[in-house]
């Protein structure tokens, strides 16, 4: 027998590696135990609010640095999928505090860097100020980007303006310390002290966190960040995305001065984009094919039974599931866009490696390398960026979606409420312009946009309507309106 962490493989007849249970329950099984996340008594905090990870035998917190802020944001990037998906609202709740927690412990208004979050924190405090390896009062740069789009996401979700204007402040901060990028310099650093803007490290490519906060707040209405968007864009153009530099994203790694890490994170989630806005891209196909490459060849195992495994980063050289499954996200996500079908094959492989992470008491542990990562748990990389890329992979691969359950599984546009009820489902987005994907338990008898019953087509176009796929019962749906109802 062969095991992965505590289940024994499944193959199927060509010795091919199969999740151990389905992707439905395996996003279930993480955010149920986010639900009754420990709660540390000393404080009344739950664990979520104060440690990056923590260990399972017995189970315990990790005397480990915290990572607020790209930890946080990730909850914002799984709620907007996971809460259309489940209709549960809990999360909503959770997500706020989290947000409005790491508000509190922003930086002191007269400091170089003012007013923006920590993307690190001594663990067990709920109080955040820097820790290793960025050091106390220090912050990334690129964290304040990403966690400053989840702000102005929350507001979208929630209409609560109080979220807007965090998401402003942190992007009017980052706008201010721009600077000209180049080989080896970002147009803003890694690394700085808050106190006096002093750099701590130059140089990281994960930028595209403050492209899509500026493009938010360009959609809002705001296009005075239009040009700086454009810089930072124009930048992981002739850098990155020429020199394969990817790295800098995460907050407990030791500094590299020299440039010579690389992570998987960067060039992804700058491919995930480019898939989002490939319209505007013309080379979007060849650029984001050869991302992909980039990191099976650079941080992909040897197959493990046809899937592939991926390693973190090269400082911390360790196949994880969370990286896994975005790779295997992302080459789901770009099998549909352009009807791959090796990347379809990398994409199951993947999630069914990764699935074996994810354990029935709700623990989802970070690896598999002993002693520590098959019984190490860390809230990024087993909840809230392992959960929001197997909704990916469903929403890409709907054969994979439960059969048995009604879900909504992509929007484009956030969903601010849905409703599932028996043979009827009924959601409002933020926008009319969006559109969304959904698997049924039944046949769609009607589908109404507001008051207006939209019209069954063949083909989905610019116009309002819905087309049934051939994966029973999927439906893609453009409303032209908020307000949609589906009948059975």
């Amino acid at each position: 027998m062969i095991f992965i962490n505590a289940h024994e493989i499944v193959l199927d007849q060509a010795e091919k590696l199969q999740a151990w249970t389905d992707y439905g329950s395996i996003v279930d099984i993480a955010m149920n135990f986010i639900k009754k996340c420990p709660v540390d008594p000393a404080n009344g905090l739950p664990w979520y609010l104060q440690y990056s990870c923590f260990w399972t035998d017995p189970l315990r917190p990790a005397d480990w640095p915290d990572n607020p802020a790209g930890k946080f944001a990730w909850a914002v990037t799984t709620l907007l999928k996971y809460y259309p998906y489940s209709g549960d609202e809990a999360h909503i709740q959770i997500v706020g505090e989290m947000l409005d927690r790491l508000w509190q412990s922003r930086t002191p208004q007269d400091f170089a860097w003012g007013g923006v979050p920590y993307a690190s924190a001594h663990p067990g405090t709920g109080v955040y100020y820097g820790a290793r390896a960025d050091g106390e009062y220090a912050t990334e740069p690129d964290k304040i980007g990403q966690v400053g789009r989840a702000y102005l996401d929350f507001y979208q979700l929630t209409q609560d303006e109080r979220y807007l204007r965090m998401g402003e402040h942190c992007a009017r901060v980052l706008l201010e310390k721009m600077r000209p990028g180049d080989a080896e310099h970002s147009p803003l650093p890694f690394r700085v002290d808050v106190r006096d803007g002093k750099v701590i490290e130059e140089y990281t490519a994960h930028m595209i966190a403050v492209v899509r906060l500026f493009d938010s707040l360009i959609t809002l209405g705001q296009t005075r960040y239009q040009e700086g968007r454009d810089r930072v864009w124009d930048w992981i153009c002739r850098y990155p995305l020429t020199n394969n530099l990817w790295k800098g994203y995460f907050e407990d790694i030791r500094l590299d001065p020299n440039n010579e890490n690389r992570d998987q994170l960067s060039p992804l989630e700058t491919a995930r984009y480019i898939l989002e806005h490939r319209e505007a891209v013309p080379d979007w196909q060849a650029s984001v094919k050869a991302l992909i490459l980039w990191v099976k060849e650079t941080l992909g195992s040897q197959p493990f039974f046809s899937s592939i495994p991926i390693h973190e980063q090269k400082f911390c050289n360790f196949w994880m599931g969370s990286h896994t499954a975005r790779f295997a996200g992302l080459c789901a996500l770009y099998a549909e866009a352009t009807g791959d079908s090796a990347f379809s094959e990398w994409a199951s492989g993947s999630f069914n490696w990764a699935s074996y992470m994810a354990n029935e008491d709700g623990l989802v542990t970070v690896g598999v390398d002993r002693p520590d990562y098959y019984n190490q748990c860390w809230f990024t990389d087993g909840y809230f960026d392992y959960v929001p890329h197997f909704i990916d992979g469903m929403a890409a691969m709907p054969e994979y979606a439960p059969a048995n359950e009604d879900h909504l599984l992509r929007s484009t546009s956030i969903v601010r409420h849905i409703d599932y009820r028996p043979n009827e489902v009924c959601y409002r987005t933020a926008d009319a312009q969006g559109t969304q994907r959904l698997r049924m338990t039944f046949k769609p008898k009607k589908i109404t946009a507001g008051k207006l019953e939209l019209k069954q087509k063949g083909q989905l176009s610019g116009e309002p309507g819905w087309v049934l796929g051939d994966v029973p019962y999927v439906i893609d749906v453009r409303a032209g309106a908020q307000e949609v109802c589906i009948y059975g």
